[in-house]
């Protein structure tokens, strides 16, 4: 029996995944605990338009995303930053701070997504990746001088 699975089953299926299994373990089991409905006439159809649809959502991110990430690899931010003795920081730079002058730019990402290990705390210039899509990660280069 042909079978849509509405929930994760542990060694059948993800949700939404069409399966073919025994009669009894559909009729059962997995029909009674809302795990599964029955892939026959609207089901199926409604299956297969969702199906659709969600590959339409995921290449419609991945076409923004790409825009993104062209965006994101041909900017540099310049931060002016506080400097005392020695070309010392006072206090750092950090992922929040990069998401935010990312943002006044007109690119909204989320500080989560800023690859960004340790704060930066000296001058000077660095590339810091940014996770925009699966795969896709470009560099924004962040220029640290000193402000005035």
């Amino acid at each position: 029996m042909k079978v849509i699975l509405t929930s994760d089953v542990a060694k059948l299926g993800k949700s939404g995944e069409l399966k073919n299994v025994a009669d009894g373990y559909a009729t059962n089991f997995l029909i009674p605990q809302k795990l599964a409905v029955p892939a026959s006439g609207g089901a199926f159809r409604a299956w297969q338009h969702d199906i659709a649809s969600r590959e339409e959502k995921r290449r419609r991110e991945r076409e923004e995303a790409e825009i993104y990430a062209t965006r994101i690899a041909s900017t540099t931010l310049t931060m002016g930053v506080k400097v005392g003795d020695g070309g010392k920081l006072y206090g750092s730079i950090t992922a929040k701070d990069i998401a935010d002058a990312l943002a006044r730019r007109g690119i909204e990402i989320d500080r989560h997504k800023v690859d960004l290990e340790e704060p930066l705390k000296a001058l000077g210039t660095y590339k810091v990746a940014v996770k925009v899509f699966s795969g896709m990660t470009p560099e924004v280069t962040i220029v640290v001088e000193p402000k005035g």
